[in-house]
């Protein structure tokens, strides 16, 4: 129970991302604060500089597995998008949740990064979204859709309308087509690392999909003139196993 406390408290800063109280650890993407330097930013982010399965990496060939694929339940129950600072968050409402080996996890909030953190041969996607979930435990599992360059996305064009431009700022959102967004993903990387921005807690799980949604040159230039370059560099492997979850 004191691991999953310690997991849930490097959740809720991690995604929060803008934290607004006096004297908080200032990181980000570049200078001083930059990721090489998120270790050494306060006592809480130390696994950033020596966790032993730090996300993202870099994921060359991966293992054939017996796993199943994950089953959504997503409801149009998204809340409110904000701008905090270090990336654009979707928050959405209870209801929403996707079930993996037999195990429900309730959908939290959806961010983003340009360009994508893991990388595929060293080849990072120009845009990622990152899909934070929870189970009644309080194991947190993130699904991670790679976005091409193609035509417009109507998820995204909903998402971005209106998107507040600056820090704290945010809009309700309602009735998003979620579903719309996962409904052509199909072959999927599975590993356990942690969470991409401080404080770097380990023990989650990754569903990593690639291949199967795009996103205009625009949408995408649209997210990265607000927020910019927002992406973890690859950590270091470290033995760890990759499955590949397909049909």
């Amino acid at each position: 129970m004191r691991f999953l406390a310690i997991l849930l408290f490097g959740f809720l800063i991690g995604a929060s991302g803008y934290n607004t109280h006096h004297g908080a650890p200032h990181w980000g993407y570049s200078g001083d604060g930059s990721p090489e330097h998120w270790g050494d930013l306060a006592d809480e982010f130390r696994t950033c500089k020596y966790g032993k399965n730090q996300s993202p990496i870099n994921i060359t060939q991966a293992e054939k597995s017996t796993l199943q694929k994950p089953i959504f339940d997503y409801k149009n129950s998204s809340k409110e998008l904000i701008n905090n600072g270090h990336t654009l968050q979707v928050n959405f409402n209870p209801g929403s949740t996707l079930t993996f080996q037999n195990k429900k996890f309730e959908l939290l909030q959806m961010h983003f990064h340009t360009p994508s953190e893991y990388t595929f041969d060293k080849k990072h996607y120009p845009m990622v979204a990152h899909l934070v979930h929870k189970a009644s435990d309080g194991e947190l599992l993130v699904l991670a859709i790679m976005f091409d360059k193609g035509g417009e996305n109507p998820v995204i064009k909903e998402i971005w309308a209106d998107a507040p431009t600056k820090v704290g700022e945010s809009r309700k959102l309602a009735n998003l087509a979620l579903n719309d967004l996962v409904k052509n993903l199909q072959n999927y990387v599975e590993l356990v690392g942690s969470l991409t921005t401080p404080p770097c807690s380990e023990g989650v799980i990754w569903l990593i999909n690639r291949g199967n949604a795009f996103a205009s040159d625009e949408q995408i230039k649209f997210f990265t003139n607000i927020i910019g370059q927002n992406n973890r560099p690859t950590q270091d492997i470290n033995g760890r196993k990759i499955l590949e979850v397909s049909k």
